[in-house]
This record gives C-alpha cells, sequence and structure tokens, in this order.
C-alpha cells in the first residue's frame, strides 16, 4: 500500500502535459472542426492534432492563429473560451524550457504566470513597446534604433561590432557605444543572441551586455524577448537569462 502510494505521488503532471490539456481543452470548447481550422489558420490538420497530446509547437504562431479563430467563434456565440491566449502561450513557452532544463521549467512557468497584467502583456504589445523605447532613449540619451535592422549577424560580424563599441568607448563616446549594443538586442535572433552576448562578456564589454538585455526585454514582440531568454538558459546562460526576464517583468 504504501509502495502504491508513494509510486503515485512520485508522478507529477509536467508542463509539457499541462500545455496538451489547457490546448485540447480550449479547441474542443469551440466545438469546431479540425479541417475548418486548418482552412482558417494555414496550420496542418496533423499538427493540430499533435498539440492535442504528442508535441508542443516550436513557435508561438500556430497557437495565436488558432486561438483567434476560437475565440471569434466563442464571442459569436457569448462565450468565453476556459483558458486565455496568454495561458496556453506560456505554457508553451515553458514547455520548451522543460525540454532542456527542467529544473527551471515551473519557475519559469511561475513567472509568466504572475500578475494581473499578463494578458496586456499580450495584447498591443507593439505601441506599448514603441512608448517604453522612446522613454527610456530619452532618461539615457541612447537614441532609439531602428526598427529593424541586420538580423543575420556572423560572428565576424560580432567581432566588428566589437571593435566599434570599444573604439567609441576608449573615446568617451559612450552613447554611440551603447547604440551599437542596444541595436544588437533589437535585432539580433533569439538563437544568435547567446553568443553575441558571451563575445562582448569575453570582451570586457559588461555595459555593453547590459543595454543588449535591456533592449531586448522591450521588443515589438514580448514573445520575441521570452524566446532570448528560452535561448540564453538552453545555453546555460542563466544569470543572463534571470536578468532579462527581470527587465521583461518591469517593462510589462
Amino acid at each position: 500500500m504504501a509502495e502504491r502510494s508513494a509510486r503515485s505521488s512520485s508522478h507529477c503532471v509536467s508542463i509539457r502535459e499541462k500545455f496538451f490539456a489547457a490546448f485540447s481543452e480550449t479547441i474542443e470548447a469551440a466545438g469546431i472542426p479540425h479541417k475548418v481550422i486548418s482552412r482558417e489558420t494555414g496550420v496542418g490538420l496533423s499538427s493540430i492534432s499533435c498539440y492535442k497530446g504528442e508535441r508542443v509547437p516550436e513557435e508561438p504562431g500556430p497557437v495565436e492563429r488558432i486561438y483567434k479563430v476560437l475565440e471569434g467563434k466563442a464571442r459569436e456565440q457569448g462565450w468565453a473560451l476556459p483558458h486565455t491566449l496568454a495561458h496556453l502561450l506560456a505554457l508553451r513557452t515553458a514547455a520548451t524550457v522543460e525540454k532542456t532544463d527542467p529544473g527551471t521549467a515551473q519557475g519559469f512557468l511561475d513567472y509568466l504566470l504572475r500578475g494581473p497584467a499578463l494578458e496586456t502583456r499580450f495584447r498591443d504589445r507593439r505601441l506599448r513597446t514603441r512608448r517604453r523605447s522612446a522613454l527610456l532613449a530619452v532618461r539615457s540619451g541612447v537614441p532609439v534604433p531602428h526598427q529593424r535592422g541586420d538580423r543575420h549577424l556572423t560572428g565576424e560580424k560580432h567581432a566588428a561590432d566589437i571593435a566599434d563599441y570599444a573604439r567609441h568607448v576608449t573615446a568617451g563616446r559612450f552613447r554611440d557605444a551603447q547604440f551599437i549594443a542596444w541595436t544588437m538586442g533589437t535585432s539580433l535572433e533569439p538563437c544568435e543572441f547567446p553568443g553575441a552576448v558571451a563575445a562582448f562578456r569575453n570582451a570586457g564589454a559588461e555595459d555593453g551586455v547590459e543595454a543588449m538585455l535591456s533592449a531586448a526585454a522591450k521588443r515589438h514582440d514580448i514573445q520575441a524577448s521570452i524566446s532570448t531568454a528560452v535561448a540564453l538558459l538552453k545555453e546555460g546562460q542563466s544569470r543572463d537569462a534571470q536578468v532579462l526576464l527581470g527587465a521583461i517583468h518591469v517593462a510589462g
């Protein structure tokens, strides 16, 4: 009896399973045939089925598109879906962390679900980020960078940026130096971010690392900021990931 009790209590529901359950409940509540959802969202029938119990989507886009269709149906009929989009996205993101770093996944999920402003973080993100970036620029004297930049920086380009950064610092042009780091923080793909941070830190450019993390927290898409934190966690740069998540929380 004791052995059976210990065995049953040792089984904890994973975040991955929580995502499957929440996604299934949401999609079934709407009562829309999968083929209709697939036609209106461009998400394959097999993918929709997999998201209900086999595979967590790698990107948030499919979940967002599917939810939009389900939410439209719910609004037409005057009732609410059992889970919010923000809740599903938080589960999806934490589940991706769980694959590589199970020990931090629950804490990561708790962070994402913390506070009453979670829905606001995922809505009106573009307008809110522009306002925050402009305000930060006024406070710090750092110019607001262009919204889109070179999103495919190579190792050589990182070296060139670091060299430019160092030259500006040596000449006392700190504003120009920070602008380089800020631009990288807003333009790098999440998968490229850990390498760039490591390169700046190895060069002793700690202020540049802080600027990059601050900029990454204030990108147009909150999911891009979270994906960057996930990329840092996957590369073992947990301290930088925590700094980034803290900045996202303040920005939110």
